[in-house]
């Protein structure tokens, strides 16, 4: 009977441990690359509410703890590149329109910290503006010309990763090509060969994302796989979906990716490409894990020459006889006695060791340096309904937020109905939350009431008394 039981319970444990390995498996590397002896990973963790307060990487058997907080691009506020790589053959005029949406929806929600270069292809590949300011980017576009009767879309890819590899990459930049096509390749000259362009895809840093347009199925077909390879993203405009739309959205994929850096010290790869697991947990409860192939450094190779270098010629050692002359005789016997060398050596070794402990004893313990305070999260505020005490739009959440009509609170609005201490945004593990402070009137996050701590993201509607508003971040 007992031997039943435990199998009864053994088969109901089975779910438990299946499930717990589904959740281990959650995250997903959509890139990693190695920048100023740091290895940078760009992680999305869709699905994972849970806070986050360690990451660990491990390459072999090598572990490297993360550097810093653990935060999304949009919290961090880090660099990201844009190239928009805009076909302007003669069958894209019917979408100009839908270009220049796209782009404005893209510059105006973009962060602060986003670069914009701005390509054309057609018959050929060229660089028409780089540094481009958001509020110019529009300008830019509507300046271009739509007459190319040849499209060398795969070759004007191959090219926009070769731009990027030509530019010195800040810290821990996000670069991504846009293509913005029908996705039909017409090149008379054969161009860069698909399966080359996709296996360079998929080694590279550089994420490349689509914005389709037409009817050619087959074409947007084939485009998807590319995009597919570097874990980018594609939308096809039409059907409900339009540019403005794409282009939010992008920027909400991006913004929600999660920045992990790990300082490689000086770690040196064999292969010069490996897999790199990264771990992800909540004190000591693994939370999610994911796995991808990243370039590491490798050593400097060693000279090329025809033969191995000769061995230096050793000493001849004291207890060897010493040759003698042609004649036969013995050599002459040096003047200096045997014994000088064999001393001045030993008074040399005693003065080094001597030297040495009284280093060892009077060196004071270094006291490692104080971490630097950890950066707040710049957040935008937005107000729906209500009057603000004071006129302040820009804030810093380093570690809480206080929302009521307590002059005092951060936040703090001419409302009766508002608690004098009614609300609280805080950061933990990298993420933002929302939390109600036993308020008279209760909190809610798009119209829903919250009892305990909530996840915030960007642009939620947060409600408190009667007053509504939103953080952007």
């Amino acid at each position: 009977m007992k031997r039943l039981c435990s199998f009864l319970a053994a088969l109901l444990l089975i779910p438990c441990l299946c499930a717990g390995v589904q959740a281990a498996a959650s995250a997903q590397i959509v890139r990693a690359f190695v920048s100023e002896g740091c290895l940078y990973t760009y992680v999305d963790l869709s699905g994972n509410e849970q806070p986050i307060t360690k990451a660990e990487a491990r390459i072999g058997s090598a572990s490297f703890p993360s550097l810093g907080r653990l935060e999304t691009v949009r919290q961090a506020g880090s660099p990201v590149s844009y190239l928009l790589l805009v076909d302007i053959s003669n069958s894209m005029p019917p979408f100009q329109e839908d270009i220049l949406a796209f782009a404005s929806r893209l510059a105006e929600n973009s962060g602060e910290n986003t670069r914009f270069t701005l390509a054309v292809f057609g018959d050929g590949f060229e660089v028409a503006a780089e540094d481009i300011p958001p509020e110019e980017l529009s300008q830019h576009l509507s300046a271009l010309t739509y007459e190319e009767p040849i499209t060398q879309l795969h070759s004007a890819i191959d090219a926009a990763l070769d731009y990027f590899e030509s530019v010195p990459r800040t810290g821990n930049e996000l670069r991504s090509v846009i293509v913005l096509t029908d996705a039909v390749e017409y090149d008379p000259q054969g161009g860069v060969p698909y399966e080359e362009l996709l296996s360079r895809i998929e080694q590279s840093d550089v994420m490349l994302h689509a914005v389709g347009f037409g009817g050619d199925e087959q074409a947007l077909s084939s485009l998807s796989q590319l995009v597919s390879a570097s874990d980018g993203s594609q939308w096809s405009i039409g059907s409900g979906l339009s540019a403005a739309d794409a282009a939010g959205q992008l920027v909400d994929c991006t913004g929600r990716l999660f920045v992990v850096g790990f300082d490689l010290g000086e770690y040196v790869s064999e292969t010069g490409s490996e897999s790199v697991s990264i771990t992800f947990s909540s004190g000591a409860e693994l939370i999610c894990r994911a796995q991808a192939q990243a370039a590491l450094p490798t050593s400097e190779p060693a000279a090329e020459s025809g033969q191995e270098p000769a061995p230096e010629p050793l000493p001849p050692s004291s207890g060897q006889a010493s040759g003698s002359t042609p004649g036969g005789q013995p050599p002459a016997p040096d003047s200096s006695p045997s014994w000088l060398p064999l001393a001045a050596v030993g008074v040399l070794v005693l003065l080094a060791a001597g030297a040495v402990l009284l280093l060892v004893r009077r060196k004071k313990p270094v006291q490692p340096p104080a971490p630097a305070p950890a950066p707040g999260i710049y957040m935008r505020l937005e107000v729906l309904q209500g009057q603000l005490r004071a006129p302040v739009t820009d804030l810093n959440l380093t570690e809480e937020l206080i929302v009521g009509r307590d002059p005092d609170c951060a936040i703090s609005f001419d409302s009766p109905a508002l608690s004098r201490r009614n609300t609280r945004i805080f950061t933990a593990g990298g993420a933002v939350y929302v939390e109600d402070l036993h308020s008279q009137n209760g909190t809610k996050v798009n119209g829903l009431p919250i009892e305990m701590p909530n996840l915030l993201r960007s642009g939620d509607e947060i409600t408190a008394g009667d007053v509504s508003f939103r953080l952007k971040f």
